[in-house]
């Protein structure tokens, strides 16, 4: 997986979409039952874990399988700050804590492989120094909307689908660069067309937005702690028979988009840099973001989505059960 002596990777960027997909990837690679020796895969959240719970991940081998991969999500996020920290004591201990994870990181079992996921490279000097020479990179960046159709074209053709340059046009003029609908929208496709060739008339009958619009409304509620309604509308969204990681994905993306438009709302921008900025090609789109972001404060935004974030992390990482997680968002609302 690695160049030779490199057993830690860290996968990173905002396209959340390709990144579980490289790590599905791997973890069907570790744990096939081609291999001659199955691999044990662990989760751990690092921005919460204590150092000991982090050391036990890291130093303790695996009894039963040969190789162990551990991935883990938001380590260097805790060490973010860590060279502009003005609190000697904090610095102080933030160091110490470093020192101990760059300590287990360069001095790992033979066993194991570490795969550390982050939504920003740590842009902080000492994290850059420390870790540079024994790790690889990889990013995952938003897919640019003229690379889209060319995407949308090779999934499709991957399964054993052909479609015209323009009806991949319309697929992203429609969606987006949203990885995650975009993927979802094609499985229906492929799912629907019995023929080999996808027509605009499958189109028509396939891409719709009411799934959307029920996210922008769930949205609108969290915000407004509106917690009757809220969770009254919890079952119409689970019958389209979406995931629970699927839906708080979406509305982690929809909390990114209009924090982004609150931004650009402060510049009085025009609706074609709305459109650039949020990767977003229909103006019906388009218009009911500007509008949800109206009259909503930055503080509100930021910590409704930080709720989101930390309850998908501890999806990810099997802190919480994903039958609760709707309860949890709802009944302990961040907005106060």
């Amino acid at each position: 997986m690695h160049e030779k002596g490199k057993r830690i990777e860290i996968v990173w960027g905002e396209n959340d979409y390709l990144k579980k997909e490289y790590l599905n990837s791997l973890i069907s690679k570790y744990t096939s039952p081609d291999q001659e020796s199955f691999s044990q895969v662990s989760y751990c959240n690092g921005k919460s874990a204590s150092i000991e719970e982090l050391q036990t991940t890291l130093m303790t081998v695996p009894f039963f399988t040969e190789f162990h991969l551990v991935i883990i999500y938001n380590l260097f996020e805790r060490f973010k700050n860590l060279a502009n920290n003005t609190s000697k004591q904090t610095k102080n201990a933030n160091h110490k804590d470093w020192d101990q994870i760059v300590a287990l990181l360069t001095n790992l079992p033979n066993q194991k492989t570490i795969v550390l996921v982050e939504d920003l490279y740590p842009e902080n000097k000492i994290v850059q120094k420390e870790i540079h020479e024994f790790i690889d990179s990889k990013e995952f960046k938003t897919i640019a909307y003229l690379e889209l159709e060319n995407w949308i074209s090779k999934k499709l053709l991957d399964n054993g689908k052909k479609i015209s340059n323009r009806n991949a046009r319309l697929i992203a003029d429609y969606v987006g660069n949203d990885m995650w609908t975009l993927s979802n929208e094609i499985e229906k496709i492929i799912n629907y067309c019995q023929d080999e060739s996808v027509e605009e008339e499958h189109l028509e009958i396939l891409i719709n937005n009411p799934k959307e619009m029920k996210i922008f409304k769930l949205v609108d509620l969290l915000l407004d702690e509106n917690i009757a309604v809220s969770f009254r509308n919890i079952p119409s969204i689970f019958e389209s028979g979406y995931s629970t990681q699927y839906l708080l994905s979406m509305l982690s993306r929809q909390m990114r988009l209009l924090i982004i438009a609150k931004q650009l709302s402060s510049m009085n921008s025009s609706k074609t840099i709305y459109k650039d900025k949020l990767g977003i090609y229909s103006d019906y789109v388009i218009d009911n973001i500007i509008s949800q972001v109206g009259n909503r404060d930055m503080d509100v935004l930021l910590k409704l989505y930080e709720k989101i974030s930390e309850l998908d992390i501890a999806i990810k990482t099997g802190a919480i059960n994903e039958n609760i997680v709707f309860d949890n968002l709802i009944s302990n609302r961040v907005v106060n």
